[in-house]
């Protein structure tokens, strides 16, 4: 952190030929975060902490590329070989709701108090994915780590809509561009019932999911 002020946070899926898909969207989400929290942004020094990071890292694997921005306008990130995962991605609710409209909940930053406890849960328990979150009226927000997806008995897939409790994933954004999913208000009930599930990141791109019954 700098000067009391949380760092943003991108996390970028490098393929093994060294392409990163959504490259665009992550500049795209952290020059909109730095406007809108009057963090100064320069899109130079944020790729070249990636370049330089990606340099010292192993060559011809997936990785997971974390990129730390300051406020003042300075940036840090490591590579790291991201390990595969097989489907489908194991989910459990939270038992404690999301705080209205909280500012941060909007932007992906070093300051995450509300999932300090579903961090540690997936890091006790290896074999879950991810722990999804509601608000206070039982509406459907995303998960700790990841976008949730619902499907209906037409086929559609559809997430929550972008309100101030959620993360607007780039992953997430390309499923919307490409007309994959849509947006829309999704009840408990609706998440409990539906047909099928997914979840995305950019990370782990868009993936089967099952929720498994006791919250935490």
């Amino acid at each position: 952190m700098t000067q009391g002020k949380p760092e943003l946070i991108e996390t970028l899926r490098v393929d093994p030929d060294g392409q990163i898909p959504l490259l665009e969207l992550h500049l795209e989400r952290i020059a909109r975060s730095c406007r809108e929290l009057n963090y100064v942004w320069d899109a130079q020094i944020w790729l070249q902490a990636m370049h330089l990071a990606l340099a010292q890292a192993p060559s011809q694997v997936a990785l997971r590329l974390r990129v730390l921005w300051q406020a003042q306008g300075a940036a840090t990130a490591q590579a790291e070989p991201l390990p595969a995962l097989a489907g489908p991605l194991h989910l459990r609710l939270s038992a404690t709701p999301l705080p209205a409209l909280d500012p941060l909940l909007a932007h992906k930053t070093t300051h995450r108090p509300w999932y300090q406890h579903a961090s540690r849960l997936l890091a006790d328990d290896p074999s879950l994915f991810d722990v999804i979150f509601v608000d206070d009226r039982n509406l459907v927000c995303e998960g700790s780590r990841s976008n949730i997806y619902i499907q209906d008995d037409q086929g559609v897939w559809w997430t929550p809509t972008a309100t101030g409790w959620l993360l607007p994933g780039v992953q997430r954004r390309a499923l919307l561009n490409s007309g994959l999913a849509r947006e829309a208000e999704i009840s408990l009930d609706a998440l409990k019932t539906a047909r099928a599930l997914r979840i995305s990141n950019a990370l782990r791109g868009w993936q089967d999911a099952l929720l498994l019954q006791e919250t935490v």
